[in-house]
């Protein structure tokens, strides 16, 4: 990883030396540092959700399909095939559930990556905090200030993804995807 982050060090770097004031270029760019490891994150899971759309597609339509034949089924007192369909339907909410949670991880990988370069940049740096926190003592490290930067940016970006032009198309196809699920039959409509 060394030669990795020595390559990108002189690029990383300009982020934090857009001001002449180190305080404030260090905050400005960790601050941009977190904004580029929330875009590179989100679109890497555009890229791989664009890789695998038919499979989820057809893993929403198969729950769709078993799901509504489980509940017409127990509507119609048949048990056992309630039984088969709902255990269909499990299997492929499972399989979507777990995809979504693996779409969410590969969202986060440029965060410690980039966690790593600072460590190598910034490592010995600690800033004063005026009290003293018995587990963190009375300084904290660039980790106390990326990350919350990085929760920041992540949320934000996604009240505006749906603004954004590459991302605009990627959030109508998961929209698209919400609405099929609203195809769901559930026991306690009529």
């Amino acid at each position: 990883m060394g030669k990795i982050y020595l390559f990108l060090d002189p690029y990383l770097i300009t982020l934090y030396r857009l001001v002449k004031d180190p305080i404030i270029g260090f905050f400005l760019g960790t601050f941009l540092l977190a904004t580029t490891a929330v875009i590179i994150g989100q679109f890497s899971i555009s890229l791989a959700f664009l890789v695998n759309r038919r499979y989820v597609e057809k893993l929403n339509s198969q729950l769709v399909y078993w799901n509504n034949l489980s509940v017409d089924a127990l509507k119609r007192g048949d048990k056992e095939t309630y039984k088969n369909a709902n255990n269909e339907a499990n299997q492929f909410f499972g399989k979507l559930f777990f995809l979504s949670i693996a779409y969410s991880a590969a969202s986060l990988w440029p965060a410690p990556f980039l966690l790593g370069w600072m460590q190598m940049r910034f490592g010995s740096i600690e800033f004063p905090i005026p009290f003293s926190l018995p587990v963190i003592g009375s300084n904290i490290s660039y980790t106390a200030i990326f990350i919350p930067f990085f929760i920041i940016v992540y949320l934000t970006f996604q009240k505006l993804q749906s603004h954004l032009p590459y991302f605009r198309k990627i959030h109508a196809i998961l929209e698209s995807y919400e609405n099929e699920k609203a195809k769901l039959k559930s026991l306690t409509a009529r």
